[in-house]
């Protein structure tokens, strides 16, 4: 499957390198070549994914290789994901790198959280993804001119572990232990764009199957929730954003307000309502004419749900104030759906 390379800097010979190789200094190159990885995958099956790469050095040294992995949470991947790799430099597996271990080079953050600072969600519009680091369990040697070429081989166990059908783009991103995500500025350049490292973002993957509800981190949203996973006694942000697709609602400045029309369905198996216009139901603009409405609540307090009852999950519209036009969906008659769980 052909993926997008992301390379910082401008000019791709000009890369210095080492990834994979520590170099503390001097230009050489470090390049992902390529992501064989498939489009798509089912719930709970078993996925291998491979990242080749090549590097060139001109010094000498050793360095660990560092290799990471952005996926959702609920994958859990730091359990379900088995990281080998095979180089001219030998063979061996990637151990995960524990949040004990701090990185000298990111003011004491972890690998993962540094990763995540440096990174971000690569495109990904939900942020309820998360950075997986691992090292090679061998220290790597290099010599002045060394080419290295490297597989990293990935297998990912009960993929979809929260059992949500899914859409993400997943990326990678190899440095070293030494130089971790640090550049070399020997290129010539007025701004050093040299790196010790490289990443690579894939296109939309797609996971199909599973009970929950469909998570879609690639395309933008008519509404999202946060935390994205939440339970019924948790205080959560709930986002509509009127400026993805015209809707019935028509333009942001005839509607200075708009509400939720929500309906939740308990764990004894009644049903609850929320759907009178009014300041309980309100969700006002972030801005005056931004088109972003929220509401923040206690979906407790919200359903006005009795002590022993839990809430489990809710269904629901956005509308006018008078309550006559329902937007729903993908901006269509069906209600937006969400489920209350921890993972």
């Amino acid at each position: 499957m052909k993926t997008r390379l992301r390379i910082k800097g401008k000019k791709l010979w000009l890369l210095c390198a080492v990834v994979l190789l520590g170099i503390s200094l001097s230009c050489c190159y470090l390049i992902i070549n390529s992501v064989n990885q498939p489009a798509s995958a089912v719930v709970g099956s078993t996925v291998s994914i491979t990242v080749n790469a090549t590097s060139h050095t001109n010094s000498s040294g050793t360095a660990h290789m560092i290799f990471g992995i952005l996926a959702p949470k609920g994958w859990n991947l730091s359990k379900n994901a088995k990281v080998t790799y095979t180089s001219s430099k030998g063979n061996g597996n990637m151990t995960l790198i524990p949040a004990a271990i701090i990185n000298n080079h990111a003011g004491g953050l972890s690998w993962a959280a540094y990763m995540k600072s440096f990174f971000g969600l690569e495109g990904n519009l939900i942020d309820d993804m998360e950075w997986i680091p691992f090292q090679s369990d061998a220290i790597i040697t290099y010599a002045n001119g060394d080419l290295m070429t490297v597989a990293i081989n990935i297998q990912i166990t009960n993929i979809g572990a929260d059992n949500n059908p899914t859409l993400v783009k997943l990326a990678y991103v190899i440095a070293n232990d030494v130089n971790a995500f640090t550049f070399d500025g020997n290129d010539g350049d007025s701004s050093p764009t040299s790196e010790y490292y490289n990443e690579f973002t894939t296109p939309c993957f797609s996971l199909t199957g599973g009970t929950g509800d469909l998570v879609d981190f690639c395309n933008p949203q008519l509404t999202t929730i946060d935390p994205p996973k939440s339970l019924d006694n948790d205080i959560v942000t709930l986002t509509y954003n009127n400026n993805i697709v015209s809707t019935p609602l028509g333009t942001n400045a005839a509607n200075p307000a708009v509400y939720i029309c929500a309906t939740a369905t308990t764990s004894d198996g009644k049903t609850l309502n929320a759907c009178t216009p009014g300041p309980k139901t309100m969700m006002t603009q972030t801005s005056a004419g931004s088109g972003v409405y929220q509401i923040t609540f206690w979906p407790k307090a919200l359903f006005g749900a009795t002590t022993g009852q839990s809430i489990v999950s809710m269904t629901y519209y956005i509308t006018n104030q008078a309550g006559t036009i329902q937007v729903g969906y993908g901006n269509t008659a069906a209600a937006f759906t969400y489920k209350f769980k921890c993972l």
